[in-house]
């Protein structure tokens, strides 16, 4: 009989968190980009950022996910700690939709509903009806595991032994209620899941294995539980992110608190609201929502407050790595909200070689003799940032790429570290023009009126040639690309034109060799900047033609 109730309640759990796991995966990719729009209201308004937090943790169906990225977004610098703290505090409120998932007793529907959904996920060739039986699949798991967790725990009740062993941490006093609290929050923090806690403790309390005010007390610690998550998230992170993780602690540390201080008045409260008698897990699920509801009204006023606190607390320790970009390795809990914000870094990287470039066009539109130092060490600086820019996009890329996401996704992701690898080494000739123009200046070697206008109109072309590919690729408009595809191959024959005169009539012309040669030069990386350019276009028209 043991080894069949261990056999239930384990494969009953295994089941319910893969499908915690699955259902969570495809309602992040149902929700695709809103998860991105929905971050752009989180203003200094911690109304609107406490709303932010309930609904991406209700299209996600986890807290965990919606405070890991929080940690993870404060950490790239894409929101403030007050900001966070805001998303955290709804997160909480957002999480207790589960526990009344959990509250429907269907649990004999489970297993036909995941087999449906199994059945059309294997059938269906289009990936969104496959991601939407994915997610079904998922629920169907979650309330067939619940109820094979209820099954196996039906035995349990003839057993002395396991009677004797739930009765020491029955919630009977202050202390008692202490005792089990600290028994939900440990049991959470060992599966990381307060959903897959909150379902045990719903169905002990369904088998009458522990009474009603036992089932709370549970909850609130399973509140604290879920917190170390974040906390081991932040390991390793910026002291903000350290602060926001810390945060999410003590929000729920000190909720749990003012519950247990106040034990008895706040189980007859629940009462009023949802009479456990009738409906348990019902109650149990009041219970959760009550608690995290109350305790964010509580902690509003003083998120402010709460924040100067952790800056005392948690020092900057000084050691800033230097970032270019607002990614962060903490963020692929959430791909789709990754993928976006490389691809607005993407934008940054070519709006900062059309600065490059511009800078080489009003050297030759203001007929110069050489770049100013100020100019060189711009070009420096530009290449030097492409070159974290690139690696910061790809690092994060590879990182989306081994995990479970749609074929756009993945598609957009390979884009994003093409292009960014692209502009990368586009912003290296940037800089080898920018010298041959100095070693000029240094040398005496002064530009022919010819050389100096060919050089100009290249130089003009691909940079109308870059705002192109921007629209084009913040669009995704293919159109854009095709008008741009017959702009490089007018660049291409505007270059070979360029350096079949300059054979043609080097024989003529009263210039060195040195001279002869960097000019050369000039026009092939002139050429290189149009062939690199080239294969991103190539990204857009090849998927067409195909």
């Amino acid at each position: 009989m043991m080894l069949e109730i261990l056999m239930k309640v384990v494969g009953g759990l295994g089941l319910f968190l893969y499908g915690m796991d699955n259902m969570s995966s495809g309602m992040q990719k149902i929700a695709g980009k809103k998860l991105k729009k929905i971050l752009t209201v989180l203003t200094k308004n911690r109304i609107f950022a406490i709303m932010a937090g309930i609904f991406i943790t209700m299209l996600v169906q986890s807290s965990s996910v919606s405070t890991v990225m929080a940690v993870g977004f404060v950490n790239a610098s894409l929101l403030s700690l007050n900001q966070a703290l805001g998303l955290i505090l709804g997160a909480n409120i957002g999480t207790t939709v589960t526990g009344w998932l959990l509250a429907l007793n269907i649990g004999k529907f489970g297993l036909p509903i995941a087999g449906v959904a199994a059945i059309a996920y294997m059938f269906s060739k289009n990936e969104k009806t496959k991601v939407k039986a994915s997610t079904v699949l998922g629920l169907g798991l979650i309330f067939f595991g619940l109820e094979l967790m209820s099954t196996g725990l039906k035995p349990i009740r003839s057993m002395p032994e396991f009677v004797n062993l739930f009765s020491l941490f029955t919630a009977d006093s202050y202390f008692g209620a202490f005792k089990a609290a600290l028994v939900g929050a440990f049991i959470t923090a060992l599966v990381q899941s307060s959903a897959a806690t909150l379902g045990i403790t719903i169905t002990l309390a369904s088998q009458g294995l522990i009474t009603y005010s036992t089932a709370v007390a549970l909850v609130l610690g399973e509140n604290v539980g879920t917190t170390i998550t974040a906390f081991l998230a932040s390991i390793g992170a910026n002291p903000n992110a350290k602060r926001a993780a810390y945060a999410h602690s003590i929000i729920n540390i000190v909720g749990v608190i003012w519950a247990i201080s106040i034990f008895p008045i706040y189980l007859k409260i629940l009462d009023i609201v949802a009479n456990p008698q009738e409906n348990l897990a019902f109650g149990i699920a009041t219970a959760h929502t009550m608690f995290n509801i109350i305790n964010v009204i509580l902690f509003t006023p003083f998120v402010g407050y709460l924040g100067k606190f952790l800056y005392k607390v948690v020092k900057d320790d000084g050691k800033g790595v230097e970032k270019v970009t607002q990614l962060d390795k903490l963020m692929i809990q959430t791909p789709t909200v990754v993928i976006e914000q490389s691809k607005q870094e993407v934008i940054h990287m070519n709006g900062e070689i059309k600065e490059m470039l511009d800078i080489l066009l009003n050297f030759y539109l203001e007929g110069k003799e050489f770049l100013s130092d100020d100019k060189l060490k711009r070009l420096y600086e530009i290449e030097e940032r492409m070159d974290l820019f690139q690696k910061e996009i790809t690092d994060i890329g590879y990182s989306i790429l081994s995990v479970d996401i749609s074929s756009e996704m993945k598609d957009d992701t390979r884009k994003n570290i093409e292009i960014s690898d692209e502009y990368e080494t586009i912003s290296d000739y940037g800089v080898r023009i920018g010298k041959i123009l100095n070693r000029f200046a240094e040398s005496e070697i002064k530009l022919t009126e010819v050389e100096r206008v060919k050089l100009k109109t290249l130089n003009s072309h691909i940079v109308d040639l870059y705002e192109l590919i921007n629209v084009g690729f913040k669009n995704k408009d293919k159109t854009i690309f095709a008008i741009a595809n017959e702009k490089c191959s007018v660049i291409l024959e505007e270059y070979r034109a360029a350096k079949d005169l300059h054979l043609e009539k080097i024989s003529t012309l009263d210039i060195s060799v040195t001279q002869s040669i960097g000019y050369l030069d000039l026009l092939n990386y002139y050429r290189r900047l149009r062939d690199h350019i080239s294969n991103i276009i190539e990204l857009y028209l090849r998927e067409t033609n195909n």
